[in-house]
């Protein structure tokens, strides 16, 4: 995340290709920009935009930005708005997918999130309800959902470390387990595991099965030879996505932003596989459910 806004803030520095007058891209007497200010891809030359697609726009004062700064897709969506204070990022930032829908939202200052923090599926759903402290450690009550709504992982961690009992559910509401942790470290002694009562039945289009194998490995899908297109996600084409710890999180053919083909990938808070949904046509057609080692 800070490499992310290091980019923005070095992308915001560059020039337009020819300094405006009127109601916006203005430069006082003292060479300083001013006011609203709009980028261009002709100033920016951003690889896949047209070059009077909008890239940026926002506010100076006295040359450093200010306010509410807001990007774009090549799509012409919003890509993110952030929000700066003496040209550095403090305050409110929301960033979405290239469908549109919302990805991550919070406050982020000092190169941190701080306070409430919330994360995207990209269909839309909460994935992640998380709180952190000034120093932007996780402290609170924390929360992990299912990509169908339902809640997965719900506890209290406390500077960073889980504290106390965790709890995980199933799809389908059904409590998974009850962890104890102290300070962070897992009491097996203490913590109980339940077994599924009944089947997950979210749609009509899914199969839910458990691997009798042993987890599979997403980076390579089982050894297919597939090539995956390189670079900024445009939405459309091959390509294998990872969450910000380096997982693959999404792989197959995508269409405006959409997993059309491929696979979904899900872990637990500890980084281990226990989901893999798989899409056809657009639709999910299997979830295949891993046991988790050691149980």
């Amino acid at each position: 995340m800070k490499n992310w806004f290091a980019i923005l803030i070095i992308a915001g520095l560059g020039f337009p290709s020819m300094a405006q007058t009127g109601t916006y891209n203005v430069i006082d007497q003292n060479n300083l920009k001013q006011g609203h200010w709009i980028y261009f891809n002709r100033d920016k030359k951003l690889p896949d935009y047209r070059d009077d697609q909008k890239v940026e726009e926002g506010d100076y004062l006295d040359d450093q930005k200010n306010g509410k700064w807001t990007h774009y897709f090549n799509n012409d969506k919003i890509k993110d708005v952030i929000t700066y204070v003496g040209n550095r990022p403090n305050g409110y930032a929301i960033f979405y997918y290239p469908n549109g829908n919302k990805r991550e939202e919070g406050i982020w200052k000092n190169n941190r999130w701080i306070g409430e923090y919330k994360y995207y599926y990209e269909n839309g759903q909460i994935a992640s309800d998380w709180k952190y402290n000034n120093q932007g450690t996780r402290t609170g009550v924390q929360k992990y959902y299912h990509e169908n709504g339902k809640l997965m992982i719900e506890g209290e961690w406390t500077d960073g470390k889980e504290t106390g009992v965790v709890k995980e559910y199933f799809e389908n509401g059904e409590l998974k387990s009850e962890k104890n942790y102290q300070d962070g470290k897992f009491d097996a002694a203490t913590s109980k595991v339940y077994e599924r009562k009944s089947p997950i039945n979210s749609t009509a289009s899914v199969k839910a099965e458990p691997v009798k194998d042993k987890d599979p490995a997403p980076a390579n899908d089982g050894g297919e030879e597939v090539k995956y297109k390189d670079g900024v996600f445009d939405g459309n084409g091959m390509y294998r996505l990872k969450d910000r710890q380096g997982r693959v999180a999404r792989q197959g053919l995508f269409e405006n932003g959409f997993l059309k083909e491929g696979k979904v990938f899900q872990y637990t808070s500890d980084g281990k596989l226990f989901k893999t949904t798989v899409y056809k046509q657009g639709k999910i057609v299997q979830i295949i459910n891993h046991e988790e080692a050691g149980r």
